[in-house]
């Protein structure tokens, strides 16, 4: 990255443009497309990530229990991804290979497969409308990521330079009624990105959800094998229903 082209940019970039209803800030926008631009052209990338997320407390329903999950995500391609979670709601893995889509639970032993579509992006949006699975933070990689925000919300903004863990970074927030979205991006030579921030407000208790990246790895050649999923001894097939419409 040219990283002085790239701040020259950001000073002399106007600083708002507007239209009748939303305020877009143009320097905002410039950022995002930029690591949207780096992630399209990614042959490769692993990371880390980190989250927590507020779900209804069982005991006390207008409140929220705060749970933890930690990922390791390997994407490869079009067509390859493998995912290991550990933390709420248990250990388990994702795997994906252009072909079909496994779950696999390590704490319970057993796995249910899918065909998927032959593209990665495809394969999460039909597995998360038929069967409600999630994909943390997937919405970074979508080509569209930035004309979806500027769809979605009424005023996005640049709020500067923040350092995290001794990392400099942009910081831009998205709004619009009742949710905030934060996110911190690398000014680094790549420009990935690092924290998102999500607050809901549309219920009686705030909600909030919080995923943190680190050690990115990117354009690394991965065997296929990983992202194949072989049976482990004594695991049992199960099936797996559509959620409800």
């Amino acid at each position: 990255m040219r990283i002085l082209f790239f701040l020259f940019v950001l000073i002399c970039y106007p600083l708002f443009s507007y239209s009748q209803e939303k305020s877009i800030d143009s320097t905002a926008i410039y950022i995002l497309d930029r690591m949207s631009e780096v992630i399209g052209q990614l042959q490769s990338c692993s990371f880390h990530l980190s989250t927590s997320a507020d779900h209804p407390n069982t005991y006390h329903f207008s409140a929220y229990s705060k749970e933890f999950t930690d990922y390791e995500v390997v994407m490869q391609g079009p067509d390859k991804m493998l995912v290991l979670a550990n933390g709420y709601p248990g250990r388990r893995g994702f795997y994906y290979d252009g072909n079909s889509f496994t779950r696999y639970s390590f704490d319970e032993n057993n796995y249910t497969t899918i065909a998927a579509p032959n593209n990665t992006l495809s394969m999460i949006d039909s597995v998360n409308y038929k069967f409600g699975v999630d994909f943390p933070a997937a919405d970074f990689f979508y080509p569209s990521f930035t004309d979806d925000l500027i769809d979605d919300f009424d005023q996005i903004y640049f709020l500067g330079k923040k350092t995290i863990e001794g990392k400099e970074t942009f910081q831009i927030t998205a709004i619009k009624d009742e949710m905030n979205v934060q996110i911190w991006i690398s000014n680094d030579t790549l420009g990935l990105p690092l924290k998102l921030l999500i607050i809901n407000y549309g219920k009686e208790v705030a909600s909030q959800y919080e995923a943190t990246f680190s050690d990115w790895k990117v354009n690394i050649e991965y065997p296929d094998k990983i992202f194949d999923f072989s049976p482990p001894p004594g695991s049992k097939l199960v099936s797996i229903l559509p959620k409800p419409l």
